[in-house]
């Protein structure tokens, strides 16, 4: 068996909001490109937990998760899968553990250009996410949540 480092790991988690076969990103100004959403989970939360006060903090926007909280019959909350759970390298950072959710916004608005800490927020459709210089890792499950939102409904 391996022995895993956990001292240059951390737990994050993300989410690909999607509104009307668009998907919202956001510009990371230590990266220097557009990745979804999110951010590190906090001592005690779930990762659902944390992804929701990421939203509420970097936009404001309300959503629900691609799937609902199931309550058990003894009170017990289940934990939602997340669309995929990666290990990323992280540059000057080491790697994050990241739970990546997909998610359908509520209360869609335009007005809203920037996150919490005045970084950039923008929607894009498929044709722009093809043509956006990023990650190909975030253009390609932004790619795959718009289809997910496509077929479902």
């Amino acid at each position: 068996m391996s022995k895993i480092n956990w001292k240059d790991k951390c737990w994050v988690t993300t989410i690909f909001l999607v509104n009307d076969n668009k998907v919202l990103l956001t510009w990371n100004k230590n990266l220097q490109t557009w990745i979804p959403v999110g951010g590190h989970i906090d001592e005690g939360e779930t990762p659902e937990e944390a992804i929701r006060r990421e939203v509420e903090e970097e936009t404001g926007f309300d959503f629900d998760f691609h799937e609902k909280f199931h309550e058990e019959s003894d009170g017990d909350v289940r934990v939602i899968k997340p669309h995929r759970v990666q290990i990323e390298r992280v540059p000057h950072h080491g790697h994050h553990i990241n739970f990546v959710f997909f998610g359908k916004i509520l209360d869609f608005s335009e007005d809203k250009k920037t996150t919490d800490e005045d970084e950039e927020l923008r929607w894009f459709s498929e044709d722009e996410l093809k043509d956006e210089e990023m990650f190909e890792s975030v253009r390609n499950v932004a790619l795959e949540a718009i289809g997910f939102f496509k077929n479902a409904s």
